[in-house]
């Protein structure tokens, strides 16, 4: 019975049977739901294919293997931009270049312009006398050399433009007498030495001492001409200790010695070839001070802002060897990788060195396109620009290394043909190469919104040249690598390769060349694998943490203690002219005077007692800040407007002629001072006090004059020290905030290079953080793994800090070389992580099996790992030594401006290289793999995570349909 039962169970059911009827149609109906749904899932999913991001870059690179030389048109017609060099304009702007436009300074140059009722910027050289053979230059000899050379630029030197003659005192209105000061002082040193020489007494209405020296009651204020004065000695009683046999300078003055006199010839950049002009003539008298100007007794220097740019892009134009070599050394690294790499994938033949030379074409003709399209827009090209190349050419070849390591790894798609094969190659390396070059295009976009002119123009050129690479890359790379496959075809095959015959000679060494071949790619593969092992460990990824903890300590550090400061001793070449005079302006005319103008915009009534208190605080304010040199230093015309109030003319002739002793009138008080504008015509008519009349603004309204506005200057000195003159510049802008009724402007010549350092701390982190942030998106719509996007971020922004802060500990201080430095630190830092990060969150690989293209899962941190690795880690390492050997000859410049790109760079390719093939890996690795697999695209594409439609689906999904077909065509999956 149990054997029937049994029998019974071996028969099939009857059809017949009512229950077996209804489970039939119960599965058919589940087979059809699941049958609809399999092919609206595959359907999804071949809709998903064609819309994907590689699968569009696939069908980018099938048509540039199809059709390479259409592609190569497109690259000849962006290339012909570089034919606008020929009209480059190569110009700095030291002075308001890198001051941003929403700077203090401009509204307070602005309101100083309206003063003076002009359009531009004042001109200003500087002329920088001083004595040879230990003398001094109060001596008369030395004196008279100065007096004819101040005459000699001001009426008969003569520069040339454009065929006419240049002449300054054609240019210097309304300036042309702000040397007066020395020509008054020297009119009356000439008559007291020739009192003195002719044994006769000296006049007593001349007092020919230093600071303020008085002629026939008129004040000169010595201390705008003479520097570096050390007085002679007193003797107790406190007078002048003078023996009679000193010198004639040290008996009519009470100087010892003068180091330094000062000459400004100044003019108004009114007109734009008034603007050429006058820096046509600045150029020249330099040139003319360098070369032909002999003197044994003075030495001259002239220096001014047109000659400082002049100087910086001299300095620029002296790259271009460096810029050579670095070429050379760079080709000569790339074909050497590429000949390498060819013979490790056994496939070299003569089109690798079309390959070297176009990896390296790309980034030459984005540099040249670049000065190109910049020159056809009318802007100009400044030093930082010129530093641009070497920075183009490192990133440039980064994505070229990708191209031809994948290239060659898919050697085997060439049996489907040339468009397969770079369609596999644009598929494998498009997104990675594109989120760089998007990146690096964005940080340098960003930096091109910054306020600081320089660093925007830089900026700007920077952004254009790496989208053209990237374009190039895609345009003529590609098609290059179309071209050399044909080499390939021609010269390579498994068993008879002309080219290795003829290398070779023999069937034995081509089978070792084979195994050599074959054992350097087991070897590779063992150390990949061994070390993504390592990597994977608990232990060392608690070593790795550590380390980067204390990296991190240090770059923290460095960055918080680093200065902001702009010195030109360090921007200027070491061997430049200007270092000398700069040092002078320095240590010597700054250490001695430093004047800050003071303009009053309000009308001021001198009848309203409150108004005159306010104002008269005011100026103690001034006066009573430290660093200032008193108030016998103030140029204020109020106070001698009072004095002639009261008393009148100060000459008195009588006493002049010594027929009776000169009034002494008693001070007043200026609280007290009861004035009006009735005298003040008389005032400024008066030969003693003329000078103000370009002080002050006023107009009439019907008989009685109402000041408009009028400026003042208050003296200060010891302010060599740059932090003295910020910390003076913030306290002038407090002051001035805090008579606001007043409308007080202060306005000082470095107040723009003042701002540029309260600027730069601000400007650099805004542009950081919001290029971290463009990087972020990018990043996020391109990579569908929110953990990469977040490591990705945190790597990058763990590189700028480090190369921040190492350069603070290796003394580089914030300035605008250091802020570009920043922007290009985060531009390059893309390169090493966005491929990593990329590539790590992809659920399988792509192999050609058969001549067809097979999906393999990637399984567990390890294995995608080693994906990882094997596909970014020798590029990596190839595009970092290639960007060393780029800037490897500026090493030997010794000039500021490269020496910090080559330090920022070389600290940049260590760190990121770092984190590319150590600190991420390991920190991906130790993260659960739920975490680093998640897509956050799912919820566009499918309501089940399950079904999720990835670029392929997951490895572990059970239900997943092309999983299946892959499993049931290819065994190997099984």
């Amino acid at each position: 019975m149990t054997e029937d039962r049994v029998n019974d169970d071996k028969l099939p059911m009857s059809d017949s049977d009512p229950l077996n009827t209804e489970n039939a149609a119960v599965e058919e109906e589940q087979e059809r739901a699941v049958s609809a749904m399999d092919n609206r899932q595959e359907k999804l999913n071949c809709l998903h294919g064609f819309l994907s991001l590689r699968r569009m870059f696939y069908l980018v690179g099938y048509s540039v293997g199809r059709y390479p030389h259409a592609y190569l048109v497109v690259a000849l017609l962006i290339s012909i931009n570089s034919l606008g060099m020929y009209n480059m304009v190569l110009k700095d702007r030291i002075r308001d270049g890198y001051t941003p436009t929403n700077a203090p300074s401009r509204y307070e140059t602005d309101v100083l312009r309206e003063f003076y009722n002009i359009a531009g910027d004042p001109a200003m050289t500087i002329m920088i006398l001083m004595p040879k053979n230990g003398t001094t230059m109060h001596a008369k000899e030395n004196l008279d050399e100065a007096e004819k050379l101040s005459k000699f630029f001001l009426n008969e030197f003569n520069g040339t433009r454009d065929g006419r003659v240049l002449r300054f005192s054609e240019l210097c209105e309304p300036y042309c007498q702000i040397n007066k000061v020395f020509e008054l002082y020297k009119s009356a040193y000439d008559d007291q030495y020739k009192l003195f020489t002719g044994e006769q007494r000296l006049s007593k209405s001349t007092n020919l001492s230093y600071p303020l020296a008085t002629m026939n009651g008129f004040d000169i204020h010595l201390e705008r001409s003479l520097f570096g004065v050390e007085l002679n000695p007193k003797s107790e009683d406190n007078t002048t200790d003078l023996a009679l046999d000193l010198p004639p300078h040290r008996v009519i003055t009470n100087m010892k010695h003068v180091e330094v006199i000062v000459f400004i010839f100044r003019g108004d950049r009114d007109s734009a070839e008034k603007e050429k002009d006058l820096s046509k003539w600045e150029l020249d008298a330099y040139e003319w001070s360098l070369n032909e100007y002999k003197s044994d007794i003075v030495d001259v220097q002239i220096v001014g802002t047109d000659v400082l740019d002049n100087e910086m892009m001299k300095d620029g134009r002296r790259l271009t060897p460096f810029f050579a070599a670095g070429f050379g050394f760079e080709i000569t690294f790339v074909s050497l990788c590429v000949i390498l790499t060819a013979v490790y994938h056994n496939c070299l033949d003569q089109g690798k060195l079309l390959i070297s030379l176009g990896a390296v074409l790309c980034p030459i003709l984005a540099i040249t396109s670049t000065y190109g399209i910049v020159s056809i827009i009318g802007l100009r090209v400044n030093s930082f620009m010129l530093v641009m190349p070497f920075l183009v050419m490192g990133i440039g070849v980064d994505s070229c290394f990708l191209m031809i390591h994948s290239w060659q790894k898919e050697r085997r798609a060439q049996e489907s043909g040339t468009g397969n094969r770079l369609g596999m190659v644009y598929e494998s390396v498009g997104p990675s190469i594109t989120i760089t070059s998007l990146t690096d295009f964005l940080s340098f976009a960003i930096g091109a919104l910054a306020p600081t002119p320089e660093t925007r123009l830089f900026c700007i050129a920077s952004s254009i040249a790496l989208a053209l690479t990237y374009i190039l890359q895609l345009v003529l790379f590609g098609p290059i690598l179309a071209v050399a496959t044909k080499y390939e075809h021609k010269t390579t095959s498994t068993n008879n390769s002309k080219w290795r015959k003829w290398v070779l000679n023999v069937s034995e060494y081509r089978r070792g060349f084979n195994k050599m071949s074959f054992q350097l790619k087991a070897c590779w593969k063992r150390c990949i694998n061994i070390y993504c092992k390592i990597l994977s460990h608990k232990v060392f990824a608690v070593f790795v943490m550590l380390g980067t903890a204390c990296y991190w300590y240090f770059a923290i550090y460095g960055l918080m203690t680093m200065k902001t400061r702009l010195d030109a001793v360090k921007i200027l070449p070491k061997d430049s002219p200007l270092q000398r005079p700069n040092l002078v302006l320095t240590n010597l005319v700054w250490a001695n005077y430093h004047p800050v103008t003071i303009l009053v915009n309000t009308p001021l009534d001198l009848e309203n007692r409150h108004q005159m208190t306010r104002y008269w605080n005011m100026v103690d304010e001034f006066e009573r800040m430290h660093n200032c040199k008193g108030r016998a230093s103030t140029l204020l015309w109020l106070r001698d407007y009072v004095k002639f109030f009261y008393y009148g003319e100060p000459f008195d002739l009588f006493a002049f002629l010594g027929l009776s002793t000169p009034d002494v009138h008693e001070e007043i008080d200026p609280y007290e001072a009861n004035i009006t504008t009735a005298k003040l015509p008389e005032f400024l008519k008066s030969p003693f006090f003329k000078h103000w009349d370009s002080f002050i603004h006023y107009h009439y309204e019907g008989d009685v004059i109402k000041l408009d506005r009028f400026m003042m200057n208050v003296a200060y000195d010891n302010t060599s020290s740059w932090d003295t003159r910020i910390q003076l510049m913030t306290d002038w802008r407090k002051v001035a905030h805090n008579y606001s009724d007043l409308n007080i402007t202060v306005w000082e010549p470095n107040g723009m290079f003042v701002d540029q350092m309260l600027s730069l701390g601000r400007t650099a982190t805004q542009t950081g953080i919001w290029t971290l942030v463009c990087m972020a998106v990018v990043c996020a719509i391109f990579i569908p793994n929110p953990c990469s996007i977040i490591t990705a971020t945190f790597s990058i922004a763990s590189i700028t800090t480090g190369v921040m802060g190492f350069l603070s500990l290796w003394s580089f201080d914030l300035d605008p070389v250091v802020m570009a430095a920043v922007l290009m630190s985060i531009g390059l830092s893309v390169d090493f992580i966005a491929h990593v990060a990329y590539h790590f969150q992809l659920a399988h690989r792509k192999e050609i099996r058969n001549g067809k293209i097979k999906k393999i899962p990637l399984k567990g941190s390890t294995e995608r790992l080693e994906h990882t690795l094997g596909a970014v880690a020798w590029p990596m390492i190839q595009a970092g030594v290639s960007t060393i050997c780029c800037i490897l000859p500026l090493l030997f410049r010794a000039s500021y401006s490269p020496s910090v790109f080559v330090a920022a760079i070389f600290l940049v390719v260590t760190f990121g290289m770092l984190h590319g093939l150590l600190i991420l890996p390991t920190f991906l690795a130790a993260l659960p793999e739920s975490v680093t697999t998640a897509n956050c695209y799912r919820v566009f594409l499918s309501s089940s995570s399950e079904r999720s439609c990835r670029y392929v689906p997951r490895r572990d999904s059970t239900n997943s349909i092309e999983m299946q077909k892959m499993e049931r065509k290819d065994p190997l999956l099984n």
